[in-house]
Order: C-alpha cells, then structure tokens, then sequence
C-alpha cells in the first residue's frame, strides 16, 4: 500500500471512529429524548459509509473521477440532505417526523431514478477532464442531469435558513444555526472543489471538515444539556445558627490535622454556610464591582484553596462563578420586582460591564438576559 493510500486509510478510519463516538453518545441521549434520534441515524449512516471507504484506500488514490462525477454527486446531496434536516428541530421542535423527512428527501429518488433510466442505455458515465469538454457536452442529458443535482444539493444547504423562516417566521434563528450553515456552506465548496480539481489529500482534508461540521451539533447537543443542569443553591440553610457558623470553624481549624481529615466533608459543609451567611450579610459589598475572591477570602478567614475547596464540595466551579451567582440571583430579583429595565441597569449589582452580565447571566440562568427582559415586559 503506497503513502498514500494509507493516509487516505488512516483519515477515513479516524472520520468513523469520530462519527462512530457521536453515535454512541446521541443513541444515549436518544433513549431518553426522543429530538436527538434523528442526529443518531445520521451519524450511523457517515460511520458506515466512511468505514466502509476506508478499507479502499488505494483504489481512492488510483481513482480518475473527472469533474463532476455522478457518485461524488450523489455523495453531497444525500450528505446536505442529511446534515441539513436535524437542524429543522433546533428551530421548529416536533418538525422532525419520517413521513415528513422522507417527502422532504423525494426530490433525490426522483433525480436518481431519472438518472438511471436516462443513463442505462448509454452504459457508461460521459467523464470529463477539463472546462472544454464539460461545456461543449452541457446539452446531454448526463451532464444536465448532473447540474440539477449540483442545484438540488446547494437548495437542502439554503433550506436550513429558508424553511424555518417560511413555517415559522416569528423564531429567531439561534446563530449557532447561522455558524453551523457557514461552515456547512464552506464545506461545500471545498467539496466542489475536490469534485473539480480531484486528489486523494483534497478528498481527506474535506473529510475532516466534513467530520467536523457533523460533531458540532453533538457538542451543541451536549452544551445544551449542561447549560440545563441546575446550579448550587445559594440560599443559606439555617438563619438561626448563622452567628454560631463562623465560631465552630474557627474552633475546629485548631484541631489536629488528622481530625480534620475526619471530618473533611463536615469542615467544608460549615465553611460554605459562613460564607453564604457573609454573603447574605453584606450585600451592599459584593455589588460593588470591585469586589474580587482575595476580598472574599479576607473577609470570610480563609485561604484561596479552602475556600475553593468548600466551593467546589457543593458543585460551584470557582470563586468568579460563586460571586457571580449572588449577582444573577440579585439582577433576576430586581428584574422581576421592576426595578431593572433595561440591559444598561444591570451593572448596578456589581458586574463591571453588560457583556460581563450578559455572559454570566446566560450561564447561570441558561437563558440569554435579552430575552428574560422581554418576557418580563410581556408578562
């Protein structure tokens, strides 16, 4: 087997391999919701199909498509076809149904029907090597045949923004739909461009982008599950033993260090209610933007590590997001209670600029703070 062959081999294999983890990781996610199947078949289908082109590597590499091979053809529109339709659900839930994604695909069956009739009795594909031989037989049904398909594949590309705004136009398309269709569109075009100016390193680095583009709604996927996980409590236990709290801590970071260790999960419960009933106590502090960990470290008695300690022991990830939650919780009330309006008043509670509280605000809440304003102004 030549280099090449076996880089062709090796990349096809890894674009499996890639499609074959997304598959396991949706299938999962598809048994308990029922959005993320249809992304399943799809990357089942890329993982057996690029499997199944990486055990002929070297037919890859010996292989003379010419411009505009049918079978490359065939290639993208069933690949835009299928990397376009689970983006329909991100914008129109529910939309994703077999009846209606395979009236959606009949414009392929038809294609190649036509294809196969009107070529069958040619029995060999018209090839062609250069921009001379490709416009001077343009008028055969081949080749024509070959431009609706080129047509058909760019149409499933624009539908991913067309179709949600014709069915529903009052949604707003998420700009990771908008990137997605970019990259989608660059893709394309290297492809067209592989089918044009045909070499086995071209066909692979469109694999990788093509392997690429098909992960992004699987890591979109998995941001949207996390994003959705509920964030710490902040709210203190128990008002009554608040004053008592920061004595007891006091008292037992005296002790040995083997007690300590004892009572490790202890220590650190007793830690985070001090500094949940600092916080709650001392709100006008924290809602100056100045307010930083070393603050917060100086004012509760402890260090940078136990106090990132006893934080990340009840799931918040750093002092920065423990602080920010205080701040979200406060912006959310003053929103709600009508005391905040507008995205400018929100530095009131101790964010240094709006594009800090907007960042903040959309990862705690999992919500943008845009549209929270405007559902508080329409209710």
């Amino acid at each position: 087997m030549s280099i090449d062959a076996t880089i062709v081999t090796v990349v096809f294999a890894c674009c499996a391999t890639a499609h074959f983890v997304g598959l396991c990781v949706m299938g999962i996610l598809a048994r308990h919701r029922v959005q993320y199947l249809s992304l399943a078949w799809i990357l089942a289908i890329f993982s057996a199909v690029t499997a199944i082109v990486a055990m002929f590597g070297d037919v890859v590499v010996a292989g003379r498509p010419g411009i505009l091979n049918p079978y490359m053809l065939l290639m993208l529109v069933v690949g835009a076809y299928l990397q376009s339709i689970y983006s329909f659900g991100i914008v129109m839930p529910g939309f994703l149904q077999w009846g209606r994604m395979l009236k959606y695909a009949s414009p392929v069956f038809v294609l190649a029907g036509v294809y196969i009739v009107a070529m069958f009795p040619a029995e060999q594909l018209t090839k062609v090597y250069s921009a001379d031989e490709f416009f001077s037989n343009i008028l055969s049904a081949d080749l024509m045949l070959r431009v609706m398909a080129l047509l058909l594949g760019g149409y499933y590309v624009v539908n991913i923004i067309f179709l949600p705004r014709r069915l529903a136009s009052r949604t707003s398309l998420p700009m990771s739909l908008i990137t997605y269709t970019a990259v989608l569109v660059l893709s394309v075009i290297l492809y067209l461009y592989t089918a044009l100016r045909y070499t086995p390193m071209l066909l692979c680095a469109y694999m990788l982008l093509f392997t690429i583009v098909n992960f992004f709604w699987v890591c979109h996927s998995m941001k949207t599950l996390i994003v959705k996980v509920s964030h710490p409590d902040i709210v203190l236990e128990s008002a009554d033993a608040v004053d008592s709290v920061a004595d007891d801590v006091r008292n037992k970071e005296a002790q040995s260090e083997d007690k300590r260790r004892a009572d490790f999960n202890e220590m650190n419960h007793k830690r985070y209610v001090c500094v949940q009933s600092w916080m709650l106590g001392h709100k006008e502090v924290w809602m100056n933007s100045t307010f930083t960990r070393d603050r917060l470290c100086a004012e509760t008695g402890l260090n940078r590590q136990l106090l990132l300690q006893c934080l990340r022991s009840r799931g918040h990830n750093n002092v920065h997001e423990y602080i920010a939650a205080y701040r979200v919780a406060e912006l959310k009330r003053l929103i709600l209670s009508g005391k905040v309006a507008s995205v400018a008043d929100c530095e009131i509670v101790g964010f240094g600029a709006v594009k800090t509280a907007r960042y903040w605000f959309e990862c705690i809440e999992g919500c943008s703070l845009d549209d929270f304003l405007q559902q508080k102004r329409r209710a």
